[in-house]
């Protein structure tokens, strides 16, 4: 593999719990290329966004988004336990909270760039579900046991 060591137990859990979420998101490509990720930004609306792995050694993802000049790749740092964009002082404790606030804010981000189109209902679902109630009160509704599973498996509205 060509990513770095990690640099303590804890750095290591954290890049596997964000990789075992990512999995569910339908935005993460994997270890799709600067190019390739381009390519398929090329048509995608201003603010689209996927998440891939990074080319380079020292970083673990990279995000690449459709801006106003064009598909452009930004890597997600991680720095003692904390993500950040490159270039970027402002950290999160998760790379699910620094895409939130990048597409809350008034930032570039709007919406993430499916591999499958058009989104699953069941995503779609799970997304208002969390919206609705609160990925912390899903266990609180009656009736979801097999569903819930499914919603804590990626708690976001990402």
């Amino acid at each position: 593999t060509h990513l770095r060591a990690f640099s303590s137990l804890a750095e290591y859990k954290l890049v596997r719990k964000t990789y075992v979420q990512l999995l569910h998101s339908d935005y993460y490509w994997r270890s799709m290329t600067m190019e390739e990720a381009h390519r398929a930004l090329a048509h995608a609306q201003l603010g689209a966004f996927l998440i891939r792995d990074s080319g380079q050694p020292d970083v673990f993802f990279t995000l690449s988004y459709q801006s106003e000049d064009g598909p452009t790749s930004i890597r997600i740092q991680l720095n003692n336990l904390l993500f950040s964009l490159c270039g970027s002082h402002r950290t999160f404790a998760s790379l699910f909270s620094l895409l939130a606030y990048y597409t809350r804010s008034s930032c570039k981000l709007t919406t993430p760039y499916r591999q499958q189109r058009p989104e699953r209902l069941k995503q779609m679902c799970r997304r208002a579900l969390i919206r609705t109630h609160g990925a912390e009160n899903i266990n609180t509704i009656p009736g979801l046991s097999k569903l819930k599973d499914y919603v804590h498996a990626y708690p976001y509205c990402i």
